[in-house]
């Protein structure tokens, strides 16, 4: 395990040495710490896919004016599913200098598109360095999961390519249109693919090793008050056996979790604590549930209690508009 900023216990950044090949991380920015302890963050949706021209942008700008600590991404930002290494590349070129632009500490966990196939996988690793990493700031820990573990064969190619690519096209061409082209795309995907295919969309994989690594981080600081959980699926959902684990690794703590991929903001109380799918932050329609907005999360963390604000991109509401139901179990 590495450290990279080591400042009395106030800011650690935790990654697995024997996974580094490179000098690219998947972050922007330096963490600095403030005189009080207290701090601010922002989470943003997903930008992708199917993005919308603009919505993204204006929710850095939005971020930018209200100058948090720092910025953090439930991914898919790209894209992707590309077999062409240059495709993906030009398109992180064109979102890595979107966030080096907005001069604040950005970090990001994988999504689909990002990681969706072995190119993807690739492309990735040459840019980022390495997919899952942890970061303690003052009394706070927080944890960036890989939900996408073993890329899937989703590419291009096999009829999926010239959908998904045309979609994109027509959107960027009629950006007032979306949620029309959006309900074909899914159309043409249910006509072509079966439901189990589909739904395979929506399984994580997260590995026994990645559990292992977290857990130690978890163990080297028992003493946080409290821990934030990021991930792109919202694997609480799935009630997946490595879920289960990790929510039991948690168990003694008071803890946050943000996920997204469902592009509709949903929030479930579970044994007392917050699991929230973020909405979109420009990706596509997915529903026309309350949560079906386009907007970005304000958390401020005072004297140890956590407070949250919905921006919408069109105005502000609180977070429990979107509360769907509680639900408490033994863990």
């Amino acid at each position: 395990m590495g450290t990279l900023i080591d400042q009395k216990k106030a800011m650690e950044i935790y990654f697995q040495d024997k996974m580094i090949t490179t000098d690219k991380r998947p972050w922007y920015g330096d963490l600095k710490p403030t005189e009080t302890g207290d701090f601010s963050f922002a989470v943003v949706g997903d930008r992708c896919g199917i993005t919308t021209p603009g919505i993204f942008e204006k929710g850095m700008e939005i971020v930018q004016e209200l100058k948090p600590d720092f910025v953090l991404s439930v991914g898919d930002l790209i894209e992707g599913y590309w077999n062409s290494e240059a495709e993906a590349h030009e398109e992180w070129d064109y979102i890595d200098h979107l966030l080096k632009k907005i001069n604040l500490p950005f970090f990001s966990v994988i999504g689909n598109h990002d990681y969706g196939n072995e190119t993807m996988a690739k492309v990735w690793c040459d840019r980022k360095g390495f997919d899952y990493y942890a970061f303690r700031y003052h009394d706070a820990l927080f944890l960036f999961l890989n939900t996408e573990e073993s890329p899937g064969s989703m590419t291009e190619d096999g009829g999926f390519g010239d959908i998904f690519r045309k979609v994109i096209e027509d959107v960027k061409l009629e950006p007032e249109k979306s949620k029309e082209h959006v309900q074909g795309f899914f159309k043409q995907m249910m006509g072509k693919f079966s439901e189990e295919d589909l739904g395979k969309g929506n399984i994580s994989n997260i590995s026994d090793e990645q559990l292992k690594f977290f857990e130690n981080v978890l163990k080297e600081n028992e003493d946080v008050n409290q821990t934030f959980v990021l991930l792109h699926k919202p694997v609480w959902k799935t009630e997946e056996t490595q879920f289960l684990r990790l929510e039991s690794m948690l168990k003694n703590r008071k803890y946050t979790m943000f996920a997204g991929h469902l592009h509709q903001l949903e929030v479930m109380k579970r044994n007392g604590h917050d699991l929230i799918q973020m909405g979109r932050t420009g990706a596509c329609w997915h529903g026309d549930s309350v949560g079906s907005i386009d907007h970005i999360l304000w958390v401020t963390v005072k004297n140890g209690e956590t407070n949250f604000k919905v921006i919408e991109l069109n105005g502000v509401s609180t977070l429990e508009k979107f509360t769907i139901n509680e639900k408490t179990e033994a863990i």
